[in-house]
């Protein structure tokens, strides 16, 4: 079933029940954990990618939310639709499979990153990882959609937003990076990669 959804849709919560399986086709989605107060980013899918339904096997709660950041359209299999493809289908086993251990690298790729590099680096690299996924050739360098706001930034890299700022301000004055409200132009991926790349002492 394909359907569309607006910005600041939440297509399912942490918490909730095995949730379906998607497949975003147009559009941006974060997908974070929240615990009080406090959020972290954990991905923001891209067009073609799955999220969604990793609790099915073991009927846990669902380990994280999905909100979209944009308009967004998404297939979706429902948890008794899926169930069934895996009940019957070994080769679709296998590729559930693979999607779910994906995504847990990805997410042990993150554990990684906050236990290891300060916020210059994680910073650098989650500006690095998004230049290589979406970015577009420019006159200056790389350009992609910003998509977040500073709170979400800070979200993501696991700071505070006003460490962000002074961040992407020091960026800026190295001529690394330029910010609008719209998009984000790396002018030097390769000193960025090497930031990014830098683990703490």
């Amino acid at each position: 079933m394909l359907a569309d959804y607006a910005a600041g849709v939440d297509l399912y919560h942490q918490g909730d029940p095995p949730t379906a399986l998607y497949v975003l086709q147009t559009g941006r989605v974060k997908l974070y954990r929240q615990s009080r107060e406090n959020c972290q980013i954990l991905a923001l899918p891209l067009p073609g990618d799955f999220l969604g339904a990793e609790s099915l096997p073991t009927g846990a709660p669902s380990p994280y939310s999905a909100t979209t950041l944009t308009a967004a359209a998404a297939a979706h299999l429902t948890p008794d639709a899926l169930q069934v493809l895996l009940d019957e289908l070994p080769d679709f086993q296998e590729v559930f499979l693979k999607l779910i251990t994906n995504r847990l690298k990805q997410f042990v790729t993150l554990v990684h990153d906050l236990a290891f590099r300060d916020v210059t680096s994680r910073l650098a690299m989650v500006l690095l990882v998004r230049a290589e996924a979406e970015g577009q050739p420019h006159d200056e360098g790389i350009v992609f959609e910003r998509l977040l706001s500073q709170q979400e930034f800070a979200d993501m890299v696991g700071t505070a937003r006003e460490v962000v700022y002074r961040t992407f301000k020091k960026f800026e004055d190295d001529d690394l990076v330029h910010l609008t409200r719209t998009s984000i132009l790396i002018r030097d991926l390769e000193t960025l990669r090497t930031i990014a790349l830098q683990e703490a002492r």
